[in-house]
């Protein structure tokens, strides 16, 4: 169901992308690939590998410019629809799913596209990978910001690999449903702009959990 990389691919695209970012950026995205691993783990194995990749690649344009970025888009000819083009902190995500193929041919899978695509905001029906990428984003153990540090205890201090994969999977959901809340109650103080795919991903999880919860 997903494409598995070997050792030595992501050995290969790690030392790649290590040369592409910034040592702090590289930091980062090796805590993400650890996590998101992690993560994997629990929940989806079979993606580990895929997981693992899809961090690596899920901030590989974050550096540029705006302008650069916008550059990206026009040279793909999309067009952002007008809430996204208010949001260039999104930017990444689009331009990173954009340049894989070209970029990284041998990591241009669909599941992983899709990973990266929708790392910073989520969107309404967000698939387990999605969330994990997202999440392990959101928590990766460099992260020391009040609230990550809140979002990683909460998820860990419940052992989820004590649970059997029902209460599993509603646990994910339910952390997914704080980060994203903090993420919107965050812009809100600040009135900043809250991108509709981030409602979206909320919406959708918390209606998502009662359904879980119900069974």
């Amino acid at each position: 169901m997903y494409n598995c990389f070997d050792k030595e691919q992501l050995s290969r695209l790690r030392e790649r992308v290590e040369h592409t970012l910034s040592p702090y950026r590289f930091s980062h995205t090796k805590g993400v690939e650890d996590m998101a691993a992690r993560l994997a783990a629990l929940y989806v194995p079979q993606a580990q590998s895929m997981l693992r990749a899809a961090a690596l690649l899920h901030d590989i344009t974050k550096e540029l410019s705006e302008e650069q970025q916008r550059e990206i888009l026009a040279a793909h000819e999309i067009s952002l629809r007008p809430d996204e083009a208010r949001l260039p902190k999104i930017f990444h995500a689009i331009t990173a799913s954009l340049l894989i193929p070209r970029e990284y041919p041998d990591f241009a899978d669909e599941a992983l596209l899709s990973a990266v695509r929708w790392h910073t905001t989520g969107h309404g029906d967000m698939t387990v990978p999605e969330a994990l990428l997202y999440l392990a984003d959101y928590i990766e153990e460099g992260r020391r910001f009040g609230d990550c540090v809140r979002l990683r205890n909460m998820f860990f201090d419940a052992a989820p690999e004590k649970m059997d994969m029902a209460a599993r999977e509603c646990h994910l959901w339910s952390v997914m449903q704080a980060a994203l809340s903090v993420t919107v109650a965050g812009l809100e103080a600040k009135g900043a702009f809250v991108c509709p795919d981030t409602l979206a991903a909320l919406e959708n999880i918390t209606k998502k959990l009662s359904l879980l919860k119900g069974m």
